[in-house]
């Protein structure tokens, strides 16, 4: 249990009965009434995104989430595969094999290699934690357009399908590193 004073981004709490990742809090006191805390939160099965305000007062109730850290493999057409990170031998059973669904948004920004921390609550998937920014091929790049006109940047489609606005010096073929958090274009790498 924590109070609200405790709160932090990344925190899992259990709110009417269900699991919680804190994505942005803050502390709200109106005039001389009790103080609250707003969260802006994303279910851990669901990933849908909501915000709630609540009563500061009482504690929260955290969830114990495992982190595994996992290596993707590679994606079937209907499944994502990972094996456990530090597995040499590529007969052990531990692949773990998860559909879209479950990685929701982040499943955009997963390409061949990538390491990250799959979230296990009471040993069941239920998400991965994508690092800060991860390096894509780009594949095509819409050259013409009202976009170059305006910004000098224009819309790129990445191996994965994801689509970020890129500067005008990208190519295809051309590996540029992705903000996870946003899918904003960082750099060319």
């Amino acid at each position: 249990m924590i109070s609200s004073h405790e709160m932090q981004k990344g925190l899992t709490l259990e709110i009417e009965g269900e699991p919680y990742t804190v994505l942005d809090w803050e502390h709200v006191t109106e005039g001389r009434g009790k103080a609250n805390v707003r969260l802006k939160l994303r279910h851990l099965r669901t990933h849908a995104i909501i915000e709630r305000t609540l009563d500061a007062g009482p504690k929260f109730k955290l969830v114990p989430i495992e982190r595994l850290p996992v290596t993707f493999a590679y994606w079937d057409g209907e499944l994502y595969h990972f094996v456990e990170t530090g597995i040499l031998d590529p007969d052990t059973p531990d692949e773990i094999m998860l559909p879209a669904e479950t990685l929701g948004k982040a499943s955009k920004y997963i390409v061949d290699e990538l390491q990250l921390d799959l979230l296990l609550l009471n040993s069941e998937p239920v998400g991965v934690d994508l690092p800060p920014s991860v390096v894509m091929r780009v594949k095509d790049v819409e050259m013409s357009g009202h976009y170059w006109h305006a910004t000098m940047e224009g819309p790129a489609r990445l191996e994965t399908g994801l689509v970020v606005l890129v500067p005008h010096i990208i190519s295809p073929g051309d590996r540029i590193r992705v903000n996870t958090e946003n899918g904003e274009y960082m750099e060319r790498v």
